[in-house]
């Protein structure tokens, strides 16, 4: 519970947590003062010896940071997975039974993280009819219908003042929005309902419980019509402000078909004023005061962090690449910055935006008319698009500097040319080494436009930064900062670790003193999987124990396991499908081999590096960057199959020198790549651009 300025409501409700029967397990209640000012601290204290009762401070006003200051403490302490953090408020009287009802409901729904329970209202007046009749109860009081029954349940009816959440939830990095709910002031309303929609869009299962119960204490000015518009004018805040940026077009800074709703709810207001119809009326004006919360909020903007970096680019499918971009988002948002990504539709996006919810990262769905990037015939078409329809979109997410990835040669040139074309500062990221190309006189002319706002470009590897200067150099002004940064690994989560390996040994169902080599990555043509099959085969001549893991998903994967069978070698090799969790497979291998014909960086090469597990790669630029003078891996020519079989069976051969190894790429993964080393250079990177 998080209370400020609360004495006034306190100490009835303490009373009546001293009357609680205590559930199976016992309980605590930890209450964050969010600044009172008046005798609520000294209430407090007076309960201590009363009371399994826990007091933090957090001075910032701001019910959702009291309430995350509280979610540290209580995630410090020890506890299990499916234990229940409750939420109440500081003006919610529970039942006696209330934590026994709550404990009964988590044991009945254990596949269920999300739980609201009932909530009925102590008025402190007799409430007029017109209340009763006409005003939604649950969106101006958080009360719920004394209807509405055990059972799966839309997030947005779970109401802070009895609402309940498992421990995991919270453990997997999910907190309340601080840019919703109670700070003192006029605030945007959505605190609890945000965080609820959040947790069911990534997959939380939501529960109504009718068992546990509060009664909401509802002031006597809360029950005038001043306070119900009130209450509907910061409702629509928060519903702008949980609205995906970008997500409609706009005009005077606010969405197109807001302006039409608002003028059509005016019309309805007149005509009920005509028609002398009082129920209509009260609706029109409500729904009136909803929508110039939404307006008062888009033209005002959203909370943010510090200026807005928009990241963007080309994109056609998960991979490294977006995954650099979503840490890039991590990186800003540490550096004080607000950033989000805008991204083409593509395969599995929809999971990824949810995971990426919990760390409260924007996906939007969004990219540039390809003028460059499509075909010949139709370039004019899509410039018009580009001019008439995408700038409208791309000035709707207010960026203050827009981030261009660029995977393949010109794929992202569109959105660098329409960031110039909406007056917006770029910068550029350039994920590949890029093999030459021509421009024609209209598209050279595009690039000197587009280049024209480029404030920055770094290269994730020299040789990427080189292969880019060679074909952009005539359009890069001479004040635009260049950078080489590298892609960066997680060496908390990605490191070496006996029992790791027994269990993904166990789990890939793998011999457990077998040797094993495999891959990390998208099973396409710049992988060449089928090249690592052949080399496999080869070495399998020489070490019959040998297996084979091939971690990823992509458009070769039918040929693959077909190339398995006809060689085969189906009991000795493990497809997984794509893998999230990259570090409950990688420890699993002897050795790592990336034979791809073109790399911009292998963050799969560091990734095994951290987890103190040898790297070997084809020699081509972006690996050759890695692995050219490190101690932790080495390199094998692009097409010698039968070099590289000899140096990789060398290796195998070898235990002592892979164990030497291994200590030496983990070593080099936390100097050059660990998270901390790589986000002060992209924080270094930003200065002084946006």
């Amino acid at each position: 519970m998080a209370t400020r300025d609360g004495a006034g409501t306190l100490a009835k409700v303490l009373d009546a947590y001293c009357r609680l029967a205590a559930p199976e397990g016992g309980w605590c209640l930890l209450i964050v003062d969010n600044g009172s000012r008046d005798g609520t601290v000294a209430l407090l204290e007076s309960y201590a010896g009363r009371l399994p009762l826990r007091c933090l401070h957090e001075p910032r006003p701001g019910k959702n940071i009291a309430l995350n200051h509280g979610l540290e403490a209580a995630l410090a302490q020890p506890g299990a997975d499916d234990d229940l953090f409750i939420f109440t408020d500081d003006d919610a009287i529970p039942s006696s039974d209330w934590l026994r009802q709550w404990h009964a409901c988590a044991t009945a729904q254990p596949g269920c993280s999300v739980f609201g329970g009932a909530i009925t209202a102590d008025w402190a007046v007799e409430p007029p009819p017109w209340l009763l009749k006409l005003a939604p109860l649950g969106l101006t009081y958080g009360v719920t219908s004394p209807s509405l029954p055990d059972g799966p349940v839309f997030p947005g009816l779970v109401w802070g003042a009895n609402m309940a959440v498992r421990r995991a939830a919270f453990a997997a990095g999910h907190r309340f929005d601080t840019s919703l709910g109670p700070n003192g002031g006029a605030y945007a309303m959505g605190s609890e309902t945000e965080l609820t929609r959040r947790l069911a869009r990534e997959g939380y299962r939501v529960w109504f419980c009718n068992g546990p119960r509060v009664a909401h204490h509802i002031r006597a000015a809360q029950v005038r019509l001043e306070y119900v518009l009130q209450k509907a004018w910061r409702f629509g805040r928060g519903r702008y402000l949980q609205e995906t940026p970008g997500k409609f077009a706009e005009l005077l800074g606010v969405p197109r078909w807001m302006l039409k709703r608002y003028l059509l709810e005016l019309a309805g207001l007149a005509r009920a004023l005509l028609l002398r119809d009082a129920d209509a009326r009260f609706w029109r004006r409500w729904e009136l005061a909803c929508l110039r919360g939404y307006l008062y909020q888009a033209r005002r903007g959203r909370h943010r962090r510090g200026k807005h970096v928009l990241v963007t680019s080309y994109s056609g499918e998960l991979g490294g690449m977006e995954l650099r971009m979503a840490q890039e988002v991590r990186y800003l948002h540490a550096a004080g910055y607000d950033g989000g990504l805008a991204l083409r539709r593509f395969d599995g996006i929809d999971a990824w935006a949810r995971r990426l919810a919990a760390e409260q990262i924007s996906v939007a769905e969004f990219a540039a008319p390809p003028f460059f990037e499509g075909e010949w015939g139709r370039r004019h078409l899509h410039i018009a698009r580009a001019r008439w329809l995408a700038a409208r979109r791309l000035r709707a997410f207010d960026a203050d500097l827009v981030h261009v990835a660029l995977c393949w040669t010109n794929y992202g040139a569109s959105m660098l040319w329409l960031a110039h074309y909406c007056r917006l500062p770029s910068v550029i990221s350039v994920h590949n080494a890029f093999p030459p190309v021509s421009f024609s006189a209209w598209h050279q002319g595009l690039l000197r436009q587009a280049f024209s706002t480029v404030r920055g470009i770094y290269a994730v590897s020299e040789s990427a930064l080189a292969h880019f200067m060679a074909i952009y150099q005539p359009y890069i002004l001479a004040t635009t900062r260049l950078a080489v940064i590298p892609n960066g690994v997680d060496v908390q989560r990605f490191q070496p670790s006996a029992a790791a390996r027994g269990a993904a040994r166990e789990r890939l169902g793998l011999p457990a003193e077998a040797l094993v080599i495999g891959a990390v990555g998208r099973l396409s043509e710049q992988k060449r999987p089928g090249k690592l099959i052949s080399l496999f085969a080869m070495l399998r001549q020489r070490f019959p124990d040998l297996y084979l893991i091939l971690a990823g998903s992509g458009p070769l994967e039918a040929a693959s396991q077909a190339q398995v069978a006809r060689m085969g070698l189906t009991p000795w090799v493990r497809f997984t499908g794509f893998v999230d969790a990259v570090e409950q497979v990688m420890p699993a291998l002897d050795l790592h081999l990336l034979m791809s014909r073109n790399e911009g960086f292998g963050i799969a090469t560091i990734e095994a590096m951290a987890c103190g597990v040898p790297a070997v790669a084809t020699a081509v630029p972006g690996s050759v960057d890695i692995l050219r003078d490190s101690e932790g891996g080495m390199l094998v020519p692009v097409d010698d199959l039968t070099v590289a079989a000899y140096r990789v069976g060398a290796l195998l051969a070898d235990p002592e020198r892979r164990a030497v190894m291994g200590r030496k790429g983990r070593d080099e993964a936390v100097e050059r790549y660990c998270e901390r080393v790589v986000g002060r250079q992209v924080r270094a990177f930003y200065d002084g651009l946006v």
